[in-house]
């Protein structure tokens, strides 16, 4: 079998694992393919993938870990590794920006600042000799990777998606990430042992944390339930409308009610019949003492005046009517 080179080789077999299954179900998918959920599943899709080959192929250059060998080494030893391992003669030369890397980790300061920082940016800066310049250098890298997953987190809960209402969340959840690895970088103590060995490599490890969030984030947001869509208002306005107006036009009709009734004397005899129940019953009603009293507590006083009843729900039945006359066009009896 041909190899590649290890780590090329599981990229290759875990991509397809992931595009395999994605091309089942988006072809499975009764919708058809230019579809908004469709779009949202592939951009998931290839920063899956693109997260993958960075921390299985393009992880963070080490070379005391690459080598297996003590922080402490001298850097001529570490210069003699590295021809060693190459396969290259003891007085051959390395590449200008390893050489110039072995020369920086001369000095102590810089080997905990290569644990703090990782190799690239100790490589990569070439003006940089203090704590300070180095985090300058350093941060707007970081920075950057924050972003892009943010603008990718805005992506996935695009409007239509179902997920907008976690934007804010995820977005939080990232620039309190950032904050916090910040910090960690600038202010955790670096131990370095004796013999050099196990040392914690805080950048590397920070590295590989941050990857995995956000090949984490994408996938849990998408994957979340998603809201219920948000119901268009105008069709209820227009059936409430024209429920308004059927009403109006029964009420304007009501008016011919009353002479179609007396018309008919089955319906006169009825129609007297029930307003002289509704009178007695208002009768009892209105003179009962405790009825009166817990109406005028409710603020609906029904007490009689001199020239009849002045009560308050009398006052307000009255108002009432004079409104529903008034836009029906109406005078109300004196």
């Amino acid at each position: 079998m041909l190899m590649v080179s290890a780590s090329v080789d599981a990229f290759f077999i875990t991509a397809a694992l992931v595009l395999v299954p994605t091309a089942f179900y988006l072809r499975r998918q009764p919708d058809g393919l230019l579809t908004l959920r469709n779009v949202l599943n592939v951009v998931v899709v290839l920063h899956t993938l693109s997260m993958l080959y960075a921390i299985i192929v393009r992880w963070p250059p080490n070379i005391f870990q690459g080598l297996n060998i003590p922080l402490t080494m001298p850097s001529e030893t570490i210069r003699v590794v590295l021809l060693q391992s190459a396969g290259r003669p003891p007085d051959a030369s390395l590449p200008k920006p390893l050489d110039a890397l072995l020369t920086r980790l001369s000095s102590f300061d810089m080997r905990t600042l290569y644990v703090r920082f990782g190799q690239t940016v100790i490589q990569d800066c070439e003006y940089c000799t203090t704590f300070d310049e180095y985090l300058i250098f350093a941060a707007p890298r970081m920075a950057l990777g924050y972003i892009k997953e943010a603008a990718l987190v805005a992506l996935i809960t695009i409007r239509g998606s179902g997920h907008e209402h976690w934007r804010t969340y995820a977005v939080a959840g990232l620039v309190a990430a950032f904050i916090t690895e910040g910090y960690w970088v600038a202010t955790t103590p670096i131990g370095i042992p004796r013999d050099g060995l196990n040392v914690f490599m805080w950048h590397d490890n920070l590295w590989m944390v941050r990857h995995l969030l956000f090949l984490a984030l994408p996938i849990i947001l998408h994957l979340l339930p998603r809201a219920p869509p948000k119901m268009d208002p105008a069709p209820l306005i227009t059936l409430a409308r024209t429920q308004l107006q059927q009403t109006q036009q029964q009420l304007v009709t009501t008016r011919f009610v009353h002479a179609a009734m007396q018309r008919q004397p089955a319906l006169r005899a009825a129609s007297a019949e029930w307003w002289e129940r509704q009178h007695v019953e208002g009768e009892w009603a209105r003179a009962d003492e405790h009825v009166r009293r817990a109406a005028e507590k409710l603020g609906k006083g029904i007490q009689g005046g001199a020239e009849g009843p002045a009560g308050k729900l009398s006052q307000r039945a009255k108002d009432a009517l004079r409104q529903m006359m008034d836009s029906l066009g109406l005078s109300l009896p004196q």
